[in-house]
């Protein structure tokens, strides 16, 4: 019977284990477990270590691996609440819930799961990130939108920017795009693909000297990005310019020695 073997677990697995072995080892124990389809005896394991180490990220995260394969949703959410009461900081905690929440059709749940993520990591690219996908895939631009003005001002890293200009881009809103694009060029003016994305919309605009332009400063910030040598001979391309395409990818060649 289950309890039965879980009893027998926690009254055994400390016998003859070294303090300092303690967790390798009955992280072992759990997975030799779980491969002999012993799970209640394996979620005995993760119980009890966790009472040991409350504050390891990493059991917390083997444990609501083991419940997500093997629990119900409310065990795993459960446990997951309790690991982030634990673990505040540990990111990848709060997503997970928040994930399993949205997968399960419950937007508000995961919508209000990185609320409380925001708190406790309020400079997270990733809970702020993971949170305009949510509002962007289930058609709340605006939501979207508001989430990246202040994860622009809380964490405004090159991806959160990029995300930003990605965001009007995709709803055609490119002179936004074009607007954001200047402070975040001053913010991160070695970032390759703001340079690219700005060329790329200058180009859909018909702007085609302003994408040359871009593209050149780009180039002379990242003399080594593959990528933006391509889009450079591929403007040149389109614009009937084949001499100039074929010059500019021959630069690159040079400039690039390790490039194929």
């Amino acid at each position: 019977a289950p309890r039965t073997a879980q009893a027998i677990v926690r009254e055994c697995i400390a016998l003859g284990v070294e303090e300092e072995d303690r967790k390798r080892i009955w992280m072992e124990d759990a997975d030799s477990f779980v491969a002999r389809g012993c799970h209640e005896c394996a979620r005995a394991i993760y119980a009890h270590a966790l009472q040991i180490f409350p504050t390891k990220k990493s059991v917390w995260i083997r444990a609501a691996q083991h419940e997500k394969n093997h629990g119900t949703s409310d065990s795993l959410d459960t446990l997951l609440r309790k690991a982030v009461s634990y673990c505040p900081h540990a990111q990848v905690l709060w997503l997970m819930g928040a994930k399993e929440k949205w997968m399960a059709g419950d937007v508000a749940a995961a919508r209000t799961i990185l609320t409380e993520a925001f708190r406790a990591n309020p400079d997270s690219e990733q809970v702020w990130l993971a949170a305009v996908k949510l509002e962007s895939e289930n058609d709340e631009p605006e939501r979207a939108r508001l989430l990246l003005s202040k994860a622009r001002e809380r964490a405004g890293t090159e991806r959160v920017w990029l995300k930003s200009i990605v965001l009007e881009r995709n709803l055609g809103c490119l002179d936004a795009a074009l607007g954001l694009l200047t402070p975040a060029l001053r913010a991160h003016p070695r970032a390759w693909k703001l340079h690219l994305v700005k060329a790329q919309i200058e180009s859909r605009m018909g702007a085609h000297d302003a994408a040359r332009e871009t593209l050149a400063k780009g180039l002379k910030l990242c003399v080594e990005c593959v990528p933006m040598w391509l889009e450079a001979a591929r403007l040149e391309e389109k614009q009937g310019q084949v001499s100039k395409a074929r010059s500019l990818l021959e630069v690159g060649r040079l400039k690039i020695t390790h490039a194929p």
